[in-house]
């Protein structure tokens, strides 16, 4: 049985800061999509009963930092980094490579997560199997071994409703965080041994520039009422009325409404607002 996992490195949640110089978010370190990990969790487990070879395949801009030793805690055989220039920038040039790769290498089934974390789409693994003519199935949260070329997939819908699907091989599966639970792997040694699973592959930068517009979709901001960070010399007073949105002696850099003044309405707004950040923290 060979196994091919698509693993998605995305931004990792708990590095992401807000650049108060910049104005603009910042971000510290990359990780991979929980869900591709859990399907290469379930593969590991398939490996140890029933013996397999496990290919996981990334694809990442090149201009990406990314850990690639931290897969190697898993029980896989082969690890395939193909690093491209400005691939952020197509969003479908993933699919593509992952599809060429994919083509060279013997493979009984393709596992990924449904959707990756970060844009919450989940495009890419259909492309992938559109592009080498494989069925497809998403939102699976169990998988049963029938026969080596038939399994059982189950997926949830609403009110409860489980729907059961034969899959023949090959096809791709992409999982759902249900699916099972991560569990803790102890990483490996820096060896020789460890290191020979990865092969780092820097391709050509093949996308063309065209005349078309491409609108790229950023992070939504936050609501920053004023643009500096206040400083240890202020009081408390004067620091609440800062981070509250209180004008004093200062004009305010947008086109929102601040209060000029304390009254009673405000001091209420600050006292509901103080009690659900402590009841939050």
């Amino acid at each position: 049985m060979n196994i091919c996992i698509l693993v998605k490195p995305i931004i990792d949640s708990n590095s992401v800061k807000w650049d108060y110089q910049n104005q603009k978010f910042s971000y510290l370190s990359y990780t991979f999509n929980s869900a591709d990990l859990l399907a290469l969790q379930w593969a590991c487990d398939y490996k140890r009963k029933n013996g397999a070879t496990i290919t996981v395949i990334v694809a990442v801009d090149s201009k990406m930092e990314i850990d690639e030793k931290g897969l190697l805690k898993y029980d896989l055989d082969h690890c395939i980094i193909l690093k491209q220039p400005r691939l952020k920038e197509q969003r479908n040039e993933s699919a593509r490579l992952l599809a060429m790769e994919i083509r060279k290498r013997p493979f009984d089934v393709i596992l990924s997560g449904s959707v990756s974390e970060d844009e919450n789409l989940g495009i890419t693994p259909t492309m992938v199997a559109e592009l080498l003519q494989i069925p497809s199935i998403t939102n699976i949260h169990q998988i049963e071994v029938e026969t080596e070329k038939v399994w059982k997939v189950y997926r949830s819908v609403e009110r409860g409703i489980v729907q059961l699907y034969k899959v023949k091989l090959p096809a791709l599966i992409g999982v759902v965080h249900s699916l099972g639970r991560r569990r803790y792997i102890p990483r490996y040694s820096n060896s020789i041994n460890v290191k020979k699973h990865i092969v780092i592959r820097e391709l050509k930068d093949t996308i063309q520039d065209t005349k078309v517009k491409i609108l790229k979709v950023s992070e939504p901001k936050p609501n920053i009422r004023y643009f500096d960070i206040p400083n240890g010399s202020l009081s408390t007073e004067q620091r609440l009325l800062k981070i509250m949105g209180i004008a004093q002696d200062k004009k305010e850099q947008s086109s929102l409404k601040v209060a000029t003044d304390v009254n009673e309405k405000t001091i209420h707004f600050l006292t509901q607002k103080l009690q659900k950040w402590l009841k939050e923290g």
